[in-house]
């Protein structure tokens, strides 16, 4: 404490000038318009190239972990591929399968998120395809990770899409491992979780089964990942209700797919005729 105060005493003189000049400057802005533009000028110049290197870091690092997750989603991509040739070579083989029989029923149009909310009691996502690029209503959407949510109204060049954190979207899912299925629906509370509903209580399952999309509508193929299980709520009954962790971050979405089912039309214009129209 006496090292302090010797070391003020010292400098006293040089404490003193510090002080005066800044009650100059600050006298100087406050009275003189110009003077005080000047200064504002230069702090928010500064502010913003300040918030510009911690936008662009941030990003960086998103970005970066974004790719780590596509590279590892595309080695799962890489082994299934493999093991799907390898089980087509074995039918060509046979004589099971031709190639010039293959029908390719869906197809994949990349977009970007544009418009994105995850705290409101009904969240939408906007992307940057709409009708001109042929999108429209009931298309399922995904990111590298799983299911993003359905497409709910288009204009010529963006697309809204009704995501799975809104509570008008009950999907259609099931456990990967035993298929058992119900419906996932948001209850509005964390966006990193929803709610697997419906699920017979006679069926097996453990935290960290995998959840999947059961392909029973024509947004979304079969076995599309969704989440995996982390709690269970008893609410007595037949039925169980399950938590699931999504696998997708809807806080930290950038490309993803729309999926277009080239046969959505024939299938949706059979169910109509019988008044069996399914909505995911």
């Amino acid at each position: 404490m006496e090292n302090l105060i010797r070391f003020i005493t010292k400098n006293s003189p040089w404490f003193t000038w510090l002080f005066l000049a800044i009650l100059s400057i600050v006298l100087l802005c406050q009275t003189n318009p110009y003077h005080r533009s000047i200064w504002f000028g230069s702090a928010n110049f500064i502010t913003a190239n300040i918030y510009d290197v911690q936008s662009n870091v941030t990003g960086y690092f998103g970005l970066r972990q974004t790719n780590d997750e596509m590279l590892e989603r595309a080695g799962v991509l890489e082994a299934e591929n493999q093991a799907l040739r390898q089980l087509l070579q074995e039918y060509q083989d046979q004589g099971i399968y031709r190639e010039d029989s293959a029908k390719h029923q869906y197809r994949y149009l990349i977009a970007h998120v544009v418009g994105n909310s995850i705290n409101q009691a009904e969240n939408y996502i906007t992307l940057d395809k709409g009708a001109a690029d042929g999108v429209h209503q009931d298309l399922g959407v995904t990111d590298q990770n799983g299911v993003i949510g359905i497409v709910a109204n288009v204009s010529e060049h963006y697309s809204l899409v009704l995501s799975v954190l809104n509570p008008k979207l009950r999907l259609s899912v099931m456990l990967k491992n035993t298929e058992a299925f119900g419906s996932l629906v948001w209850d509005g509370k964390d966006s990193r979780y929803a709610v697997f509903e419906d699920l017979p209580r006679n069926v097996d399952y453990s935290n960290g089964d995998t959840i999947v999309t059961t392909g029973y509508t024509s947004s979304f193929p079969k076995d599309i990942p969704v989440g995996r299980i982390v709690n269970t709520f008893d609410g007595g009954g037949s039925f169980l209700t399950l938590q699931i962790e999504l696998f997708s971050n809807f806080n930290r979405l950038n490309a993803v797919h729309v999926i277009f089912n080239e046969e959505q039309a024939e299938r949706d214009q059979l169910q109509a005729s019988v008044g069996t129209s399914e909505k995911p």
